[in-house]
């Protein structure tokens, strides 16, 4: 029978759909287009370069203005995605420094593919000589090697200072993108705030500290001994500081320290071996751990089948598995339910004036047949950790970053074609349907039961447009692997043993 308000809905719900996609695309367009334009630079300075990192030395005051990120995959163009500049789109930039000495500029004293020797004196003559150092990883190494005209014998400030406004990062992606300070300190493994929220001078000791966007960080650490943490407020410019201030002493009137800068994705296995408590920069909320051996598991099947959409459908598979006790357990309270239906319905429509006696029969009815309510409740409370740990692998985890999967061009990114969250909307709508009659349905309640019916697929559906589609696929595959016993085994049950939920 026609229904104009459902018509209305679904008109309305087309005109959300195109809406999103007109919003969606501009904004990932604009996006990509910026972070085209950035990647290519015509600055002075100097270069060093490892195939994995471009790192762009000042050498007026030998500061890192410019690194750029190889990407895994091009991407319409985009090669490589800058992670520090300073420029009117983004200002943030790492410097070391020494206390007490201000030399007017460096003079490059050599220069190799992926190192660079900066030399200066100050007006004492004292001379400060800066190695830079690329390793075969994503780590920068500084040296600093000052020289007294009159030898000293005490104790020198060293300064590891990032430099950075709250301008948003440059990167494509769009899906839950969030920038952050990221710290460890000695009572927390890991901490995170805006940078806009330091508003007085604040310090820590720990092993890092820097500044983590999507897929990526950018910190200095030092892996074995914990430094002190310094963060500053904005300046009249807006520019916040952070880093380390270590105390270097020397006998001989020669000072040395080394600086380790790490500027690189948010990979499991690269994070883990750079300082301790590292790994935590991939943020997977509060089930860590399960993200964690997600990610674990995914990785061995990705070695066999050589796609990451294949591996998340696989580990969904492997999740139906282990929960199939659940799930049957789902199915058989269903079909109890079904059965139930008749006797339901006559102790409903005895009662339906006295709904404290209506309440007593049905709980009498549940325990002489042995029925639980709740028992197909169970997957659903086991699923929902698993489906946020989902959604947290698939938006921080490097490896889904570019990954292609059927129409998919990024697995980390929103569905360009709305076809995974629509697809989960039907089902969802599907399921609905073949959930029997909750007891108790009757008069309004049961209006409200079938306009929820209606209305929680769309929002589901709506809601799932702006996730990554990495977490929408492994939805759309649990839902039919939940679906398509429910087919099988309720079609089996006697049509007149209690209606649909429509």
């Amino acid at each position: 029978m026609f229904n104009p308000r459902v018509v209305f809905l679904a008109l309305t719900f087309v005109f959300v759909l195109l809406l999103v996609f007109d919003w969606e695309n501009i904004n990932k367009e604009n996006k990509l287009n910026t972070s085209l334009a950035v990647q290519t630079t015509d600055n002075q300075y100097q270069k060093i370069s490892n195939g994995l990192l471009e790192v762009y030395v000042d050498q007026t005051d030998g500061s890192i203005k410019e690194v750029f990120l190889a990407e895994k995959n091009e991407r319409k163009g985009l090669y490589k995605t800058r992670l520090m500049s300073d420029d009117e789109l983004l200002t943030f930039y790492f410097k070391t420094s020494v206390s007490g000495f201000s030399p007017e500029s460096y003079v490059l004293e050599e220069l190799t593919p992926n190192g660079l020797v900066l030399v200066s004196e100050d007006s004492a003559n004292n001379k400060l000589r800066k190695t830079f150092n690329l390793t075969d990883s994503y780590v920068l190494e500084i040296f600093d090697e000052l020289e007294l005209a009159v030898p000293s014998y005490g104790s020198i400030s060293f300064f590891k200072t990032f430099y950075r406004n709250g301008q948003k990062s440059v990167d494509y992606g769009t899906s839950f993108s969030r920038d952050h300070l990221a710290f460890s300190t000695s009572e927390d493994a890991f901490k995170d705030e805006s940078i806009t929220f330091i508003k007085t001078k604040k310090e820590y000791l720990g092993h890092w500290v820097g500044h983590s966007q999507k897929h990526f960080v950018v910190s200095v650490f030092d892996k074995e001994n914990m430094q002190k943490i310094s963060m500053y407020p904005a300046d009249s410019g807006g520019v916040y500081r952070f880093g380390f201030e270590e105390q270097v002493t020397s006998s001989s009137g020669e000072y040395l320290n080394k600086t380790s800068v790490f500027f690189g994705p948010k990979q499991k296995d690269v994070l883990e071996g750079v300082a301790p408590h590292f790994k935590y920069n991939l943020d997977l909320g509060f089930v860590f751990g399960v993200g964690e051996f997600f990610i674990v598991v995914m990785n061995f099947l990705y070695g066999f089948v050589q796609d990451w959409g294949v591996s998340i459908v696989l580990l969904t598979v492997l999740f139906k598995l282990a929960l199939s006790p659940l799930q049957i357990m789902q199915i058989k309270s269903m079909v109890q339910m079904r059965k139930l239906q008749p006797k339901l319905q006559e102790i409903q429509q005895t009662y339906k004036n006295d709904q404290q006696k209506l309440g007593m029969e049905m709980m009498a009815l549940y325990r002489k047949e042995k029925f639980n309510p709740a028992a197909g409740c169970l997957p659903l409370f086991a699923q929902l950790p698993i489906f946020i740990a989902m959604f947290w692998v698939t938006r921080e985890a490097f490896e889904f970053r570019g990954e292609s999967f059927l129409w998919i061009p990024d697995l980390a990114e929103s569905d360009p074609l709305f076809i995974a969250p629509v697809l989960m909307g039907l089902m969802m709508y599907a399921s609905q349907k073949m959930m029997p009659k909750p007891p108790q349905t009757q008069g309004m309640q049961a209006q409200i039961a079938q306009q929820m019916m209606v209305v929680f697929p769309p929002m589901i559906t709506v809601i799932f447009l702006f996730m990554p589609a990495g977490v929408v696929i492994y939805s759309v595959v649990n839902m039919v692997l939940s679906i398509v016993p429910q087919v099988i085994i309720m079609g089996r049950v006697e049509p007149n043993t209690g209606g649909g939920g429509g």
